[in-house]
């Protein structure tokens, strides 16, 4: 059977592409490069590198030829320290070489607020060391960091000071902090002031601070030759370190140490002086009282002694009025003890001689003034030695008025009064005497007896080492010698003798003042077993008080030993007693009694081989 086909149905058509996109037209081919291209381009590499060569040579000249020694000076300072080398202070020893003023060894501590990095855990640490409160050493430092900020290195403070003088425990015991407690702290070695003989002459010889400054005595008005000179010391350090670079530059100018001065004293007699003085002041109950020891051929001073006086090595916790030394710096009227004056001006001008009698009521008006003696008694008639030993104030206005008042003055200032002694001790008073020609009609007569002018201590012991030294004054001296630290002496001011009366007048009044201390005179307190003693005593009343105050007294009493060979002067002056007796005979002679005593016994000095001859007071019956 015939199949019959069925038609075919048209095929689908294939899906049509999206035509493709136009094609770019090629670029147009590079010209190739010519071989004379690559080197016109090495060469501009080559420029550009030298160009920069070129700037980095030239600023590198700059640097280091034209700016570099700059930069290295700024550099250097950077690194470089100066620290001050302190010369050590010259010693004051007495005239036996015992030390009364020396160094020891000390350390100042310091920082360098550069390097320390927490102020207060230094200040914490280092406080209960330096025994200072831990705020007062922080704000040390933080301080001086304060004016640094902002500064350049070169610029900044690299000191501040913390403690000064510290003992070598103090060393120790920083050197033993952790390093972080200590961070940026220096120790400096340096010396401290100490007095070994504690108060010992310490009227004399003064103090220094703790900052190393002079304040008083000697150690003040010597000090220009005591401190020395300072040296240097440059040397470069690491920034932010405090280790010395071992190559670095380092230049020294060494110190020039202070000259060592010897005194006159004598340690162990100005310690028996200061002893005695201080135990009557304080039984007397004395405002203040002083002695003096010197020799009476060279006018060397062995004592001045003080009371109140004070430890100089506790200078701090002393009464200001314990830093005065009164035996040279307190004026006062003499009283008494200048009527030797008078007697041996008369003597010498020829208008008396001991044995001559006066007539000498208890009182007697000489111009507006009614005087009188200090107790009352008959009409006397006694000699020149009677009238001494009896310290009669109108028997000596009667010998006053033999000479002018310009005669007696020039005598006086022959003596020293109204003249500073030149010691250079501090505070060296030259005490008051008004010229004859302003002296009122009564202090025409007062000074004969001691009232109307003022001396010194030192002043009154001067005038009976003249006495004592056949009328020839020595100014005294304190200072024996000055040497530099080199061995080379430093000259003094050379003391000039002064003739004031004559031989046989000093003799005179030798043996009128031995009357004195005679059983019936003023002085008999001061006698030494053994040895003939010439003195006077004196007990003035103080000015003040619109006139002189009402029980009120300076009591005093000077003496010379042996009489017979005089070698030593001791005088002795008490301030307002307000217990006991007021008289020099009887306060201050006891004094003259223990310390000449013990320095008769030092000095190895012999007992007299003669003994006083008994004086002719003439009629003193009471």
């Amino acid at each position: 059977m015939n199949q019959t086909t069925a038609p075919r149905r048209p095929a689908a058509a294939a899906p049509r592409r999206p035509a493709p996109p136009p094609r770019r037209p090629a670029p147009p081919p590079r010209p190739a490069l010519r071989l004379g291209d690559s080197s016109r381009r090495t060469r501009a590499v080559l420029l550009a590198f030298l160009f920069l060569v070129s700037l980095v040579a030239g600023r590198l000249f700059e640097v280091q030829g034209v700016e570099g020694p700059a930069y290295a000076q700024d550099a250097f300072h950077d690194r470089l320290v100066k620290q001050p080398l302190p010369a050590v202070r010259g010693d004051i020893t007495d005239r036996h070489g015992v030390a009364l003023a020396t160094n020891v060894l000390a350390y100042d501590v310091i920082a360098d607020p550069t390097i320390v990095k927490d102020p207060a855990r230094v200040g914490a640490a280092l406080a209960p060391i330096l025994h200072e409160p831990a705020a007062d050493i922080t704000g040390q430092i933080t301080r001086v960091q304060q004016r640094n900020a902002g500064k350049p290195l070169k610029e900044q403070s690299r000191y501040a000071p913390l403690a000064q003088r510290q003992p070598p425990a103090v060393r120790a015991q920083i050197a033993a902090l952790p390093a972080q407690d200590r961070s940026g702290v220096q120790l400096r070695t340096t010396s401290k002031r100490t007095y070994p003989s504690g108060s010992i002459g310490a009227n004399v010889v003064g103090h220094v601070r703790t900052d190393g400054t002079a304040a008083a005595g000697l150690e003040y008005m010597l000090d220009g030759v005591l401190k020395g000179v300072d040296g240097t010391a440059r040397y470069e350090r690491a920034p932010q370190s405090t280790a010395v670079m071992p190559t670095g530059t380092e230049t020294v100018k060494e110190p020039v140490d202070g000259a060592a001065v010897k005194l006159t004293l004598d340690r162990d007699i100005q310690w028996r002086a200061q002893e005695a003085i201080a135990a009557q002041v304080k039984a007397s109950d004395a405002d203040w009282g002083s002695v003096i020891a010197l020799d009476v051929k060279t006018g060397q001073v062995y004592a001045m002694a003080n009371s109140p006086t004070y430890d100089p090595n506790d200078y701090r916790h002393a009464a200001s009025a314990a830093f005065t030394d009164q035996a040279v710096a307190s004026s006062f009227e003499p009283g008494s003890t200048s009527k030797v004056m008078t007697v041996a001006s008369a003597l010498q001008e020829g208008v008396v001689t001991p044995s001559k009698v006066f007539t000498v009521p208890y009182t007697k008006k000489m111009s507006d003034k009614l005087f009188h003696d200090d107790e009352p008694h008959r009409v006397w008639h006694p000699t020149v030695t009677g009238i001494l030993a009896k310290s009669s104030n109108v028997g000596t206005i009667q010998i006053a008025n033999l000479m002018s008042p310009a005669t007696l003055y020039s005598y006086l200032q022959k003596f020293g009064i109204g003249t500073k002694p030149q010691t250079g001790l501090q505070g060296e008073a030259a005490g008051i005497l008004a010229k004859y020609t302003e002296w009122s009609g009564s202090q025409r007569y007062t000074v004969a007896f001691g009232q109307g002018l003022a001396t010194s201590l030192l002043q009154v012991a001067d005038v009976y080492q003249t006495l004592a030294n056949g009328g020839v004054r020595i100014p005294p001296t304190v200072v024996q010698s000055v040497t530099k630290a080199d061995g080379t002496p430093v000259p003094l001011a050379p003391r000039t003798p002064v003739r004031v009366v004559d031989p046989q007048v000093a003799k005179q009044m030798m043996s009128m003042m031995e009357a004195v201390t005679y059983e019936g005179g003023t002085g008999k307190y001061a006698t030494i077993p053994g040895y003939r003693v010439a003195g006077k005593t004196g007990t003035a009343q103080v000015p003040g008080c619109g006139g002189y105050c009402q029980g009120k007294y300076q009591s005093s009493f000077v003496g010379v030993v042996p009489a017979d060979n005089p070698r030593l002067v001791v005088a002795v002056t008490i301030s307002v007693p307000k217990k006991g007796s007021h008289f020099g005979g009887t306060i201050a002679a006891p004094v003259f009694n223990q310390v000449a005593s013990f320095a008769l016994q030092t000095l190895d000095i012999p007992p007299s081989g003669t003994t006083s001859p008994k004086p002719d007071f003439g009629d003193v019956r009471g």
